[in-house]
């Protein structure tokens, strides 16, 4: 779970970061922006693992090709995602053109009061989610094990904690560092994201692709 977590890393909730900090009380903020990032993982992976679980279980058992084929597809739509990422990467490289990760209304809506701040990032991770397809992946994979409610809840925490790393490893970073160097390090920070960012996600994804076909491809070559 925490390396399919670590995969499904969101480069948008990245890229809030330095906005959210950089805004008066920009540690409350951004705290709070996560902390509903963190209620829709939770949310919806529970529901989702302890829904999926029984019906998963009964499928596999009656179709034992049915879970790698179902993750197959899913890495060949991650390497189609991964390779678009990277394209659009080079096309605005040449172009000259800063391929920003944060749009223009995203910004405007990252200046909400507190709470509605909190709703924002539970609806926006929520949306993420339904369409993510490391997170399927892994609410199947969950749902597979037939865990009972605790280990599904303790199962999904560390999926949220390795999916939102990223962004509690610069808030913490962030809170580190003396006033001094904030200001620098934020606009240092947001300037990699803009130069490197769609790069990295590309190239994050496209692996995790490759990685997921060869396993389910592996597995379904290998069936009785």
């Amino acid at each position: 779970m925490f390396a399919l977590g670590i995969s499904a890393f969101d480069p948008v909730g990245l890229a809030a970061m330095p906005i959210l900090l950089a805004q008066p009380r920009g540690v409350t903020r951004a705290w709070t922006f996560l902390a509903g990032s963190v209620a829709a993982l939770m949310l919806l992976g529970v529901a989702f693992a302890s829904g999926l679980g029984g019906p998963i279980v009964r499928f596999s058992k009656q179709y034992p090709w049915l879970n790698p084929t179902i993750e197959l597809v899913a890495a060949v739509i991650l390497i189609l995602i991964g390779g678009w990422l990277l394209w659009h990467a080079r096309v605005m490289a040449r172009s000259g053109a800063g391929a920003s990760l944060a749009s223009d209304s995203f910004v405007k809506r990252l200046k909400l009061p507190v709470g509605l701040l909190f709703v924002f990032g539970f609806l926006l991770v929520t949306v993420q989610s339904l369409v993510d397809v490391v997170f399927l992946v892994a609410m199947v994979e969950m749902g597979t094990r037939a865990l009972g409610l605790l280990a599904t809840t303790l199962a999904v925490g560390v999926y949220t904690i390795a999916a939102l790393a990223l962004q509690i490893l610069v808030v913490v970073g962030y809170q580190l560092m003396s006033a001094e160097r904030r200001g620098a390090a934020l606009t240092s920070f947001n300037d990699f994201l803009e130069r490197r960012g769609e790069w990295i996600a590309g190239w994050l994804t496209l692996l995790l692709g490759v990685v997921l076909a060869s396993l389910s491809a592996h597995e379904l070559l290998t069936l009785p």
